[in-house]
């Protein structure tokens, strides 16, 4: 990890010769390679894991934050810290003691921090520094579901890759709360740990019982400085700053820049609150209000007059749609997309876009088994062909074989350059604006791919696997509180709409709302009428709280599972989109065991080697966590996918 660190006052400095001393005793798989930053607390390293053949930093700790630590905590709290999965947070890897001194590893990250970036720019646009405050927000609402606070957020410790902000150095966090009755804190009370121009009043005077709220203090922070230049309080020493913090209000953003937005001014005051009690309760609640913020605005369109055979293939598209949507009437709507598109094609045999529905019909009903499978993908591919001979200048038709190019051919490729030709056909069909945007998603562009999806939702708001799409879109860029808010209207839209809901149940672990999650997960397993399971759910969330009964529930599917596999082939074509294999990396991903998810994607390209980059970017995972096993970047490059490393 690139690091800008800025001496701290306060805390025992860390030595040149103290720091060096020590480099020799450091594990032997870790060739340092140069000093890469330096604090009142901390030295930190980039060094080249010889074993994962992998850039890392090392951050070791000085003797008087190790002493004052001590490895049992320090022990406790990174195995805590490295239970963190999220896209928004940067992992911690590796901890020790060597010679009396703490150490923990993290990634080299191949970006710049927003410190680099404010000396370069000094301030930032209002759209983007809001976009990296809700990013920032969001890691913070993961990590604080835990009870986990980062307590040094700042520009320094927020790097920038991809677009996105990412959270660095929970290495000094703590559990949130004060000691629980007989035992003690992961951190000793009353050291003040952090910097001082981003701390929150109760951490500033070494309070034992912070929690979220002070990294929402801190968060509000930077956010002052990224939209006007300066932190909110300056002075020329360290206890001049910290007095400023502790009892002056902060200038309103207005008064350095009057253009910038009345309620974001609002919400920095919040923000910026002596006492916790009056900052926002929750950084999931400021993701929703900095999203919000940069939102654009939606319009609609009216809809134009069709002939008699357009109106029955549209009729049967919204059917089949509704189908494709899951539930218990899912064999009734596509029963009903069929009756429409043979209508439609009863009026004209030649009918491109009928002939293209029920090409579309045959492909699902094979892939659920209702038909025989080879049989119904033959007639298929045989019913979009005529369509193609038909009218090769209908949108729908180029999407159709876009669709049959990624989901039966592993060919995301071809399944582009028709998606394109869709598009250039007919900018305004929401069906290639929701394909465009998976297939965005899955060649990693992701803004591309929200933007897809949003002009979907705009010209056709009634549609819930519009408003899924969009959900899936936000979840895979990181922005959570946005995906609850479309994923909430698809499930709205169609009740039981089973893959929305499993989305909504990730975004909001991801968000920390673990109350909420596990209420999703309970409703997606109702829906699937997995009664037992649902009532030990519930159980467990009472006795044992909703981040553990999650992971619980978390293991049980993935046990249920790995014993299906066992039974049969778990490579096999799916009934749906993923196969038995993607489930199973899915459930190691979640669960942070990125070696055995690894095993998976590696025997899985192994069987059907074109379908990894749909495994890797389709799946709602961060696939980048899998970067810890060597295999990876080696299948990686094996592949032809090194845009992905």
């Amino acid at each position: 990890m690139i690091h800008d660190v800025p001496n701290v006052e306060g805390v025992a400095a860390v030595t040149p010769d103290e720091s060096s001393s020590q480099l020799g005793l450091l594990p032997t798989r870790f060739r340092i390679e140069q000093e890469i930053g330096r604090g009142g607390m901390a030295v930190v390293y980039r060094a080249h894991d010889q074993h994962l053949d992998r850039y890392v930093a090392i951050k070791v700790l000085s003797s008087g934050m190790s002493h004052s630590l001590g490895p049992e905590r320090f022990q406790r709290e990174i195995a805590l810290m490295a239970k963190l999965v999220h896209p928004g947070i940067v992992a911690l890897f590796d901890a020790g003691e060597v010679a009396g001194q703490l150490y923990y590893v993290m990634p080299f990250v191949a970006g710049e921090t927003l410190r680099v970036r404010l000396v370069r720019e000094r301030r930032l646009p209002v759209a983007v520094a809001l976009a990296y405050g809700a990013d920032i927000a969001e890691a913070l609402a993961y990590a604080h579901g835990f009870r986990i606070v980062h307590r040094d957020v700042k520009p320094e410790n927020i790097f920038t890759v991809g677009g996105r902000a990412v959270l660095a150095d929970f290495g000094i966090a703590r559990i949130a709360g004060p000691p629980s009755p007989g035992g003690e804190n992961l951190t000793t009370a009353g050291i003040v740990v952090g910097t001082v121009a981003y701390m929150s009043p109760e951490q500033a005077t070494g309070g034992a019982d912070i929690d979220g709220r002070s990294d929402l203090y801190s968060l509000g922070c930077v956010l002052y400085e990224l939209l006007v230049g300066a932190p909110p309080f300056v002075a020329g020493s360290f206890m001049g700053v910290l007095s400023r913090h502790l009892t002056e209000a902060p200038r309103p953003l207005r008064d350095h820049d009057p253009g910038l937005p009345g309620p974001i001014d609002d919400l920095l005051m919040q923000l910026l609150a002596k006492e916790p009690s009056q900052r926002p309760a929750t950084a999931g609640d400021v993701a929703r209000a900095l999203r919000a913020a940069r939102m654009p605005s939606r319009s609609s369109s009216a809809s134009s007059t069709i002939s008699e055979p357009d109106r029955l293939v549209a009729e049967g598209q919204k059917a089949y749609r509704f189908g494709a949507s899951g539930g218990g009437s899912a064999r009734s709507h596509f029963e009903q997309a069929e009756v429409y598109f043979r209508r439609a094609l009863a009026l004209d045999p030649h009918h491109a876009r009928g002939l293209c529905g029920l090409g579309n019909w045959h492909y699902l009903m094979g892939n659920l088994g209702w038909l025989p499978r080879l049989e119904a993908f033959a007639k298929g591919r045989e019913l979009l062909l005529a369509a193609l001979s038909a009218d090769d200048q209908c949108a729908e038709v180029h999407c159709s074989l876009g669709k049959a190019a990624l989901y039966y051919d592993d060919d995301c490729h071809s399944a582009a350059r028709h998606t394109q030709r869709a598009f250039a056909l007919d900018a305004s069909s929401t069906e290639v604006l929701r394909f465009q945007s998976i297939l965005f998603k899955i060649l990693g562009r992701v803004e591309d791919a929200i933007g897809a999806a949003q002009m979907a939702t705009t010209l056709s708001p009634d549609l819930p696997s519009l408003w899924n799409a969009l959900g899936d879109a936000l979840l895979a860029a990181g922005r959570n509180a946005e995906a609850i808010d479309a994923l909430k209207r698809a499930i709205a839209l169609q009740p039981g709409y089973s893959a929305a809901v499993e989305r909504l149940e990730l975004a909001r672990r991801r968000l920390g709302e673990l109350d909420l999650a596990l209420e999703s997960r309970m409703s997606r397993l109702a829906l699937a009428g997995q009664t037992e399971r649902t009532g030990l759910l519930e159980a467990e969330a009472k006795t044992l709280g909703p981040a553990e009964a999650l992971h619980r529930d978390l293991r049980r599917e993935l046990d249920a599972f790995l014993a299906q596999a066992e039974q049969g082939d778990p490579f096999a074509d799916p009934s749906n989109t993923r196969t038995l294999a993607d489930r199973i990396v899915l459930g190691y991903a979640e669960l942070g065991e990125w070696h055995r998810a690894m095993d998976w994607v590696e025997n899985a390209y192994q069987r059907r080697p074109g379908r990894l980059r749909r495994m890797l970017t389709d799946l709602p995972f961060d696939h980048r966590g899998l970067a810890v096993d060597p295999r990876y970047a080696r299948l990686l490059r094996m592949a032809g996918l090194e845009d992905l490393l």
